[in-house]
């Protein structure tokens, strides 16, 4: 009896282990955001975005690397504060007073998809009173004159909200539901750790039921 409660106990402790690994996942502040762009033909345009809700929104920046899909960094069109390249990485700032922060790059569609990861990071806001930031995301075809994709009046396929914590870079990111007619991802990326954690867990748990099936 003594070990038949040890092993629910153990179990019931590696659940709880993997439940929060998998609650870590779900709030990483770096995400994966990929398009399906298999059908609009060879060349085009992504737009990506990083706008305060006001004048009084807190610091916050976005730095994207890992791209697929994407031309030369000499196609770069930028507004704002943006800075960096493909081999770098680039980073767009709400630069805090209300300013339109945008970037603008040529894409390769012929390759069946473009993508990116992209995190955010910013001041702290302890008292949360200070609106979020927009990261708005969107596709258009080679004579930029035309969204690809997207119902959505903005046009954009992925929008991802950041709103500041108390602590600086502990703020919460939420996506905003958009109409899209592409398959879309964007989804959290978690850290190494995190990873670590729910494959222990997961093994542990592998490893009791054994046990209490023998």
């Amino acid at each position: 009896m003594f070990f038949a409660n040890t092993t629910i106990s153990l179990r019931r402790s590696l659940l709880a282990l993997a439940l929060s690994a998998c609650a870590s996942l779900a709030s990483a502040a770096t995400y994966h955001v990929e398009f399906d762009t298999s059908s609009f033909g060879d060349n085009g345009w992504i737009d990506l975005q990083f706008n305060p809700g006001n004048a009084g929104t807190a610091l916050a920046s976005v730095t994207l690397t890992d791209f697929i899909g994407f031309g030369s960094s000499a196609t770069a069109q930028i507004a704002g504060s943006v800075s960096g390249s493909l081999a770098s990485g680039y980073t767009i700032s709400n630069d805090g007073a209300g300013g339109w922060n945008d970037l603008f790059h040529e894409v390769v569609f012929s390759g069946g998809k473009v993508g990116f990861n992209v995190s955010f990071s910013g001041d702290a806001d302890p008292g949360q009173t200070s609106p979020g930031s927009v990261f708005a995301v969107s596709l258009m075809n080679a004579d930029a004159n035309a969204y690809l994709g997207s119902t959505d009046p903005s046009g954009s396929l992925v929008q991802l909200n950041w709103t500041a914590g108390v602590t600086a870079d502990a703020g919460s990111v939420a996506a905003t539901p958009l109409v899209n007619t592409i398959p879309t991802i964007a989804a959290p990326v978690p850290e190494p750790s995190t990873w670590a954690m729910l494959a222990g867990g997961l093994a542990l748990l592998g490893l009791a039921r054994r046990r209490q099936q023998a």
